[in-house]
């Protein structure tokens, strides 16, 4: 069996597909795996400039009409990627991994701490959680890919630091020289939905395919990103909306989210739920309905 496995054109969305393939193989060793690059309407966004698509979807829509036209057999996605709503003919088969779904607040070795006032960053949602713990500060868009960016907050004097997803910097191999980051608290800093997790998604009639990725699935990661993705299509908006969901099981085996959306002061409202975990896509509903009607 041959599986063709696509993915983005950039550099950490190939390390994140390589190591798929790699888990395919050792799982199944009769099974070859070529990865195709696929490039995006968002990868075209970023080359001239653009750093958040302005629609949920912009890097996956050309994986998805890969699927499709079944060019492809596999698509890996970040799955903060994937809109909440995908192709009929489409299923995401696994969640294989879901690296520190933490935000980090980088910046140059010796420099200044979090306090600073001058913050990188394009996303509404970043904006929106740390003005709460710093008022006044003062936002610039920093584009390009993390590599680019890491680069922009080493070159330029007037960035004191910048915000960025932790799992990008770990699975590109963590900070270039002479930066220094530190992990924030999603009990303040609450990530995107799906932050961090890995989607990899097939065609629903692919049975092969899909016997294939569920050796590969992990139930706990699909159960957090279920409920992650849920109150966000339940409270709506796309990737760029300032809002966080994060979802994780507790001990006793329940599932626990907590989410935040900008309130009608303009400042983060937030709410929490828990249940069984079984049921990630009631709770993010719930919880949504609990929060517009507070």
């Amino acid at each position: 069996m041959k599986l063709r496995l696509g993915t983005r054109g950039s550099r950490l969305a190939w390390v994140q597909a390589t190591g798929v393939a790699e888990r395919i193989r050792k799982l199944s060793p009769g099974v070859g795996v070529e990865i195709l690059p696929i490039k995006t309407t968002g990868d075209v966004r970023s080359e001239f400039g653009d750093e958040i698509p302005s629609e949920a979807g912009e890097f996956s829509s050309a994986l998805e009409k890969s699927l499709v036209g079944q060019e492809i057999d596999v698509a890996v996605h970040s799955a903060k990627d994937l809109p909440t709503r995908t192709h009929e003919a489409l299923t995401v088969g696994a969640y294989p991994e879901r690296a520190d779904p933490r935000d980090a607040w980088v910046f140059r070795a010796g420099g200044q701490s979090k306090s600073s006032k001058w913050v990188g960053t394009e996303s509404p949602r970043r904006r929106m959680f740390w003005s709460e713990r710093n008022p006044g500060a003062d936002f610039h868009n920093i584009r390009g890919n993390v590599d680019r960016r890491m680069e922009r907050c080493m070159e330029e004097s007037g960035w004191q630091g910048i915000l960025l997803a932790c799992a990008g910097i770990d699975r590109l191999g963590g900070l270039r020289s002479g930066l220094e980051m530190e992990r924030l608290a999603v009990e303040w800093m609450i990530p995107a939905p799906g932050q961090g997790a890995l989607a990899v998604q097939c065609r629903k009639d692919d049975p092969r395919t899909l016997d294939l990725l569920l050796q590969l699935d992990d139930c706990g990661i699909r159960a957090r990103v279920t409920a992650e993705k849920s109150f966000l299509c339940s409270w709506g908006g796309g990737c760029s909306e300032s809002l966080g969901a994060f979802a994780q099981i507790q001990p006793n085996g329940t599932l626990h989210l907590r989410a935040g959306v900008r309130g009608r002061n303009g400042r983060p409202q937030r709410g929490v739920v828990e249940g069984p975990s079984s049921e990630g896509e009631l709770l993010g509903a719930r919880l949504a309905e609990e929060m517009r009607r507070g």
